[in-house]
């Protein structure tokens, strides 16, 4: 059917072995015409089991650790020194670390991935009979992992009662613009537009903003203003139209065609990026079946993510070292996220990588 893609369901859990089973799922997109929301109608929760083998962590860049610090700038301006601030969903803990060490919150946080050991994060998913009190929640990189995120976010609301939530996701608006179809993944059940994201909340005030090269959009606004008709304009059927991935990324054959004929043998392939638009951009080039037979290997600075296999394609995951040492004048490397472009091409540059070809998915 021309409107399912089969997708890896966790492309931030890498393989251990490049022949280690994997689960591939479904996805259907469709359109809710009143909210302005997109999501997978095809998405099955248990598809999708976040655990510790699962790296999304991207605190091993600068670019993404200044992100993060102009995420809690931010909130410092909002919120006086002292406040409360809990992070749920926390991920490996980047955030809250960060805030400890800043001083001016209170912090701690909730992720049942967690693999540290601060007694300020509980490795856990917070649940209806949980009570906590907050000044300020945050939701990082969360919600547009939960299928029904008002539910969810009335779920919030029962647990804290008061205080302030920020609530950070992919902008669906620039996904579209950009034409990046490696941002329709399945671990992202949902795909947040403005009006999808601030329609969460009722008509009172709520402040809305554009981050990280405008690819990600956040809103805070009070936890008690969660609205209250979301719910039904969400459950109504007539609202709903499927949507095609084709039409919606028209370039990306193109694209993958451009790529492929500016390598010829014995240049090879290289990715930097083995996060969720590396592997999905590889997954679409196994479905169309190119570029794979020229691939060297994926670079990724996480070592947790080093000497594993990305998911769909199988393709190996190296350190940025290995590319010092192995590319030559002519390869090909492809940048995956163009936020980076000027970081990577700054290291390669130190490293005496003059010869390559570079360019940005």
């Amino acid at each position: 059917m021309p409107n399912v893609l089969e997708v890896p369901t966790l492309p931030n859990r890498p393989l251990l072995r490049a022949d280690e089973p994997e689960v591939i799922g479904r996805m259907q997109l469709r359109r809710n015409v009143a909210l302005d929301f997109v999501e997978n109608a095809a998405f099955l929760a248990d598809l999708a089991v976040y655990d510790q083998d699962y790296q999304n962590s991207q605190a091993h860049s600068p670019l993404f650790l200044a992100h993060m610090q102009n995420v809690l700038a931010l909130l410092k301006a909002r919120f006086p020194r002292g406040s409360k601030l809990v992070e749920v969903g926390c991920g490996k803990g980047d955030f809250v670390e960060l805030a400890l060490a800043d001083g001016h919150f209170d912090a701690s946080g909730y992720d049942a991935t967690y693999e540290g050991a601060n007694p300020r994060i509980e490795k856990r998913y917070l649940g209806p009979d949980d009570r906590i009190q907050a000044d300020v929640i945050v939701l990082r990189h969360v919600l547009e992992h939960i299928p029904a995120p008002h539910r969810f976010l009335a779920m919030l609301r029962d647990i804290f009662k008061t205080g302030h939530v920020y609530i950070e996701v992919p902008s669906h608006e620039w996904i579209l613009t950009h034409q990046a179809f490696f941002d329709i993944t399945y671990e992202h059940v949902n795909y947040f537009t403005r009006t999808a994201l601030t329609g969460l909340f009722g008509s009172t005030a709520s402040t809305h903003g554009l981050l990280f090269g405008d690819q990600y959009q956040y809103v805070l606004a009070d936890i008690s203003t969660v609205s209250q008709d979301y719910g039904s304009r969400y459950d109504d059927a007539s609202q709903w139209q499927t949507l095609d991935f084709d039409s919606l990324f028209p370039s990306l054959s193109s694209r993958i065609a451009e790529l492929d004929e500016m390598i010829a043998a014995p240049a090879r392939l290289y990715l930097w990026g083995a996060a969720t638009k590396g592997c999905m951009f590889l997954m679409h080039c196994r479905n169309q079946q190119r570029l794979l037979d020229k691939m060297a290997y994926v670079v990724d600075i996480n070592p947790g993510k080093c000497g594993k296999f990305l998911p769909g394609s199988r393709i190996p995951i190296q350190a940025p070292e290995a590319l010092y040492a192995d590319a030559r004048e002519g390869d090909v490397l492809v940048i995956a996220n163009p936020n980076y472009q000027q970081e990577i091409a700054a290291t390669l540059q130190a490293h005496g990588l003059s010869g390559l070809k570079i360019t940005c998915l």
